[in-house]
């Protein structure tokens, strides 16, 4: 979600390799929660690239702590 909130796109490229290494776990755990959330139909991935088709699920599958790393961002951004 935070690579579709900088980027303002719901298809980007962004390899399992990287997602991985940016959230400090090990690919084979990225790649079976990329499979699961293919199976429900929350986002399509090949070969690097990837694209988020329900927004909505994938909200509800995110942790608490993207939404209060959200919130903050929001809050500095717009504290001016």
């Amino acid at each position: 979600m935070r690579v579709r909130d900088l980027s303002g796109r719901d298809r980007f490229k962004l390899t399992q390799e990287l997602m991985a290494e940016m959230i400090g776990v090990r690919r084979n755990s990225v790649s079976f929660v990329a499979h699961a959330l293919q199976e429900a139909n929350v986002i399509r991935f090949s070969r690097g690239h990837i694209e988020i088709v329900n927004v909505a699920e994938l909200n509800k599958a995110t942790c608490e702590c993207y939404r209060a790393v959200k919130l903050q961002y929001q809050r500095l951004r717009f504290s001016d």
